[in-house]
């Protein structure tokens, strides 16, 4: 109010005096107020030696009027950001035309994703122990068969040199370095084949044929403890194996590529786990934006038990990538319902986060993925190109 009086009456003076207590109040210089800096006066030329790395006079007045200090943020307290916002790095999906700093909200696209798997060394660790118990285990189980069959064939003194060697080896395994794989080692060769072809092989005959895969999957009983000593299945015995594991589902089929030799494994996986797999591709419904169709879970869930290029192949020849971009296109143009730019990548993200790490590492697939990410790009930038 006072200095809408005074101006009505006295315009000139109030002008005078309202400039003086701006000045007063703020510091502008002179030369900034009558338009003499035209940017060669830098803050180098600034008295005290403030120095800042800023293009005129007038911007450095103003942050040191503002307690800048050089390292910190601005505020009271310096509590400003100090580092300037980067853009994320490796290949960054954003919307095209989306502002620095532009988040679409999450999207569930009905892709369970399985967590991550636990770090090597303590998987290694597992690993050990694992083996260590299973190797106590095969010792227990072959001094109970040894006993045994000592009381059919008490005059056999191969039997009897058998058992003792498992004695000794247990009590070395008490005061020695406790290693895997030391089972083996520390027992004589005639032994170890006497153990095998006369003493387990005769056994696990018999444990084949009343063996039910749906009560026992993994073989703790009969087959199992013994793969310390014996490496594998016995070859005489996989025929019979076979027979019962041809339509098993994958915890009854699973642990067998453990307890089978990698030939014998490689000719189940090509009769029967192959063809399941091929089966579930041909059949595979791919439905954005919720994928119903499990069978490519199912798919994931077998591929570590064959070779990754066989899976592959399976999914060029039963023309899964075609599908999977057909199916992204159509969502791409539903109209009214196409989805959002993080929709659809968030989408493409999920499905690759499905494939196995061996899968991924492959050249085709990650091209077909990447493929994928491209066709979003390329409609989002249609849809921007109308406004």
């Amino acid at each position: 109010m006072f200095f809408v009086g005074c101006t009505r009456r006295f315009p000139s003076a109030c002008s005078a005096v309202c400039m003086a207590i701006l000045e007063s109040t703020i510091h502008v210089p002179t030369l900034l107020l009558d338009g003499s800096d035209s940017g060669e006066n830098k803050p180098s030329d600034l008295s005290g030696g403030f120095v800042f790395p800023f293009p005129s006079r007038a911007v450095a007045n103003m942050m040191r009027r503002w307690n800048y200090r050089e390292g910190s943020g601005l505020g009271a307290q310096g509590q400003g950001i100090v580092v300037p916002i980067q853009a994320g790095g490796g290949r960054v999906r954003r919307r095209p035309k989306a502002g620095l700093g532009y988040r679409e909200k999450p999207y569930d696209n009905g892709l369970d994703v399985p967590p991550p798997p636990p770090v090597e060394e303590l998987r290694e660790l597992e690993d050990a122990l694992r083996a260590l118990r299973l190797e106590a285990e095969c010792r227990e189980k072959i001094l109970v068969l040894l006993r045994e069959t000592r009381l059919e064939a008490e005059s056999n003194a191969k039997t009897a040199a058998a058992l003792a060697a498992i004695v000794r080896s247990r009590k070395k395994g008490r005061h020695g370095k406790r290693v895997p794989g030391t089972l083996k080692a520390r027992l004589p060769s005639s032994a170890t084949r006497y153990i095998i072809e006369q003493v387990i092989t005769p056994r696990m005959a018999v444990d084949v044929r009343e063996w039910i895969p749906s009560w026992d999957p993994d073989c703790h009983d009969w087959l199992r403890p013994l793969i310390p000593l014996i490496g594998h299945l016995p070859e005489s015995l996989y025929g019979a194996v076979e027979s019962k594991l041809g339509g098993g589902d994958y915890e009854v089929v699973s642990p067998w590529k453990e307890y089978l030799s990698p030939a014998q494994w490689d000719t189940f996986s090509k009769r029967h786990i192959l063809p399941k797999l091929t089966r579930l591709v041909r059949g595979l419904r791919i439905t954005p934006p919720k994928q119903t169709d499990s069978s490519f879970r199912a798919v994931m869930l077998w591929a570590p038990l064959v070779h990754a290029q066989d899976v592959v192949s399976i999914l060029e020849a039963e023309q899964f990538f075609d599908k999977w971009e057909g199916a992204l296109q159509h969502w791409l143009q539903a109209g009214a319902t196409k989805p959002s730019f993080g929709e659809a990548t968030a989408w493409c993200a999920g499905w690759k986060k499905l494939f196995t790490p061996e899968l991924l590492a492959d050249k085709r697939v990650l091209a077909h993925l990447e493929a994928g990410l491209d066709i979003v790009d390329r409609a989002m930038q249609d849809l921007d190109g109308l406004f």
